[in-house]
């Protein structure tokens, strides 16, 4: 018996929409961290409700796509003060091995803990929604984990919700 796809060649056409990983934001974003030699990235909200988790997984895949490196992604939004500790030291004994960490937090003004967490990292990317950051929240922010560990500001438009599409020409 013969299967549907059986001597059947598929041919597929190429798609007219740029390659996401072709877009030159996308490029100039990955740019901006990969200046210095990080082992620990924080993704960090600078106000409350920024989608923080999507983005450390895009810096992970970012650092397998233009480096070849693997990268390991630490959702550490919800983190309890109690754990704040202990993980810091996981950190520290990750990227001690020689994993590269890509660590997504809350706004500080939601979770406490995204402030010690985030001054642990070498360098933080701040998220900032047009229209719902205010900039006293992205100064205070920045303010709480150190200004010579920011790396750059992610900016949405439309709000929180976003698209990881490439722009339209």
């Amino acid at each position: 018996m013969r299967t549907p796809l059986e001597g059947t060649a598929i041919a597929r056409r190429a798609s007219d929409t740029p390659d996401l990983w072709d877009d030159v934001r996308l490029q100039k974003l990955w740019l901006s961290v990969d200046r210095s030699d990080w082992r620990c990235l924080a993704i960090i909200g600078a106000s409350p409700a920024m989608d923080t988790l999507r983005i450390a997984e895009l810096f992970a895949q970012l650092a397998w796509r233009y480096r070849g490196q693997p990268s390991t992604v630490c959702d550490m939004r919800d983190l309890s003060m109690r754990l704040v500790d202990y993980q810091i030291s996981e950190m520290k004994a990750q990227v001690a091995s020689g994993a590269r960490l890509v660590v997504a937090l809350r706004s500080i003004f939601e979770n406490p803990t995204a402030a010690p967490l985030a001054r642990q990292a070498a360098l933080a990317a701040l998220c900032i929604a047009l229209g719902e950051t205010d900039f006293r929240g992205a100064e205070e922010t920045i303010a709480a984990i150190g200004r010579e560990r920011v790396a750059g500001a992610i900016v949405f438009r439309g709000g929180r919700r976003y698209s990881m599409a490439p722009p339209s020409r």
